[in-house]
């Protein structure tokens, strides 16, 4: 199910637009995909569509970055963990994957070092948040592919600065608080693992975390440079 260099990560859409190949007009299944320090899922419930116009509709970004003095049991150590272990055989297997993410999150609050959250709740598909959706990702995924290229190669396992990104679509949602402090950033993630774990209300979801390899290290000021828009804690 996984393969570093088997897909592109720019391949896949979730919905009838994708901006660099394939995209899904129909209801289609999960896409679970790691590709380097990408790890996507995409989701699309037959009942997700046939409900959406009756859905107020919100796209989140929720962004933290964390310093990983030891990798194995830091957020890094968490999403590695997640990414081989998730069970994606069922809507309720990727819900599960979400809220997993958001709890390692949580669980990981003394590495964080900086955050921010993006909201759009305008409306599901007749004021365009699915759009915004798609912006978001493909904005996300350039940072990733960015960012890969100023990693400095290293002995497996050695201390690291990270960034973890997720984007979600859901079918109703309210907007997340702004990230100030360390306060709201926890207020932000209880409130997307809450919504997420409504029955029905994912639609679709993409985690990405840099780095992915053992190998790379990310310094403090590459972060900064790569993530300008996070907000120290």
């Amino acid at each position: 199910m996984f393969s570093p260099f088997g897909f592109s990560p720019f391949g896949f859409s979730p919905f009838g637009f994708s901006p660099f190949g394939f995209g899904f007009g129909l209801p289609a299944p999960f896409l679970l995909l790691a590709v380097g320090g990408l790890a996507l899922t995409s989701f699309r419930s037959s009942r997700g569509i046939e409900q959406a116009d009756e859905a107020a509709g919100a796209a989140y970004c929720l962004q933290v970055a964390c310093y990983c003095g030891d990798r194995q049991n830091s957020l890094y150590g968490k999403l590695q963990s997640l990414a081989r272990t998730a069970d994606t055989s069922s809507y309720e297997g990727l819900q599960q994957l979400v809220s997993d993410t958001c709890l390692a999150t949580l669980r990981s609050s003394k590495d964080w070092l900086a955050a921010r959250t993006t909201s759009e709740t305008k409306g599901l598909f007749s004021n365009d948040v699915e759009s915004q959706y798609n912006r978001i990702v493909v904005k996300e995924r350039s940072k990733w592919e960015s960012e890969q290229k100023s990693l400095t190669r290293t002995s497996a396992g050695e201390a690291t600065y990270m960034v973890a990104t997720l984007v979600v679509l859901l079918r109703n949602g309210s907007e997340l608080p702004e990230v100030t402090g360390v306060n709201e950033l926890r207020e932000a993630i209880s409130q997307l693992a809450a919504d997420v774990s409504i029955e029905d209300n994912l639609i679709a979801a993409e985690v990405l975390w840099t780095p992915e390899d053992p190998n790379d290290v990310m310094d403090r000021d590459d972060m900064f440079l790569n993530f300008p828009e996070l907000v120290t804690l």
